[in-house]
């Protein structure tokens, strides 16, 4: 297994992307260095360790369970990370890292979706949501839990698919009149065939079956036209889980939520005044790119289901948010009783007054 840290050609230390300028900045002396300054197959300022100097049993070994241990080749520390984990953090010197064991030709992404949105702004933008919940643990907002928020990149398919529909079907038209003491209805009915080729495009699908995958599901869409081919450097400084399903795993759902939408497009302005039939449709092409895409994340043990943690995330670059936060129950019941004293003040004094 490989590992890659960038590093500062001016001081040494690691680099980060930074989200706000789009280029990677070294946090000890400040230097900002560009695309063409770190990216290609062996950049400059990057170091690299591979099998040629530490063997794969020694850089990676497998813990219990679907968890696998690496180590830091910064300062000798255990990197403890799931089986689809592809960039993390050393927890002990904060290097980023970013294990090129798990990014195999065949689990390489396609494209990369860059953050725009920094920690700071996420951060601001987290305590700005909570508080305008009530009932929240006031611990929900600690600084040494809002610290821990982190960018993760999670794998998504973005599929495109293109859809040959025909809708066959009759159309109506009435027209009422009167005759006398009569109302007559005349209505006239026309046969309706209409064809078409449909192409759908953004189709998107987790590439993740852990639980924690919903933690993207509910900040979408975002701006896909603005990914970029994906390259290890987008990810130093950051989180990024790696795909476990395949492309042919989402296909047959991608299919048929598109097939879905192909009567109403091709009955969509039909100037009938009803028009009723069904729809034969065949998939021409269906094409799937893996990417990667941003998203802040703070999670909250949930104390009743481990399993089932409270979480706030944030689209890496729009700001769309979503979550699901604790109650303290103290403080619901406080609330409660207060309203329950204030309820018995007011019919002990309206009892006084009109009795």
């Amino acid at each position: 297994m490989a590992g890659v840290t960038y590093k500062c050609s001016s001081c040494g230390a690691y680099l980060n992307f930074d989200p706000e300028t789009q280029k990677w900045k070294c946090p000890f002396c400040g230097s900002v260095f560009a695309e063409q300054d770190v990216m290609g197959e062996a950049p400059q300022d990057a170091q690299q360790y591979d099998e040629g100097e530490h063997s794969g049993e020694e850089t990676a070994q497998h813990a219990e369970g679907s968890q696998v241990v690496y180590r830091c080749q910064s300062c000798g520390s255990e990197i403890m990370t799931d089986e689809t984990t592809v960039a993390t953090h050393c927890y002990y010197c904060h290097s980023p890292v970013v294990l090129q064991g798990k990014l195999t030709a065949d689990m390489r992404p396609d494209k990369v979706l860059p953050f725009k949105i920094s920690k700071e702004t996420a951060v601001q933008s987290f305590m700005k949501w909570a508080k305008s919940k009530k009932y929240i643990p006031n611990d929900f907002f600690r600084q040494a839990e809002v610290e821990k928020m982190n960018g993760v990149y999670y794998p998504h398919f973005v599929t495109e698919c293109t859809v040959d529909g025909a809708f066959s079907g009759v159309g109506t038209r009435s027209e009422v009149h009167t005759r006398g003491d009569y109302i007559i209805t005349n209505t006239h009915h026309f046969n309706v065939r209409r064809e078409g080729r449909i192409r759908f495009a953004n189709v998107m699908r987790p590439a993740l079956q852990k639980a924690n995958r919903k933690l993207s599901d509910g900040i979408h869409p975002f701006p896909l036209s603005e990914s970029k081919p994906f390259d290890d450097a987008y990810l130093s400084g950051f989180v990024a889980e790696r795909r476990d399903i395949e492309t042919s795993d989402i296909h047959r759902d991608v299919e048929s939520e598109v097939t879905g939408y192909v009567q109403s497009l091709l009955t969509a302005n039909h100037g009938y005044q009803s028009c009723r039939g069904s729809t034969n449709t065949a998939i021409r092409s269906t094409k799937s790119e893996y990417v990667l895409l941003p998203t802040w994340v703070l999670t909250y043990p949930n104390p009743e289901n481990k399993d089932d943690p409270y979480y706030f995330s944030m689209n890496g670059c729009t700001g769309e948010v979503c979550g699901k936060l604790p109650i303290d129950k103290k403080k619901l019941l406080g609330k409660a009783a207060l309203i329950a004293a204030l309820v018995f003040v007011v019919a002990c004094l309206a009892g006084y007054f009109l009795f």
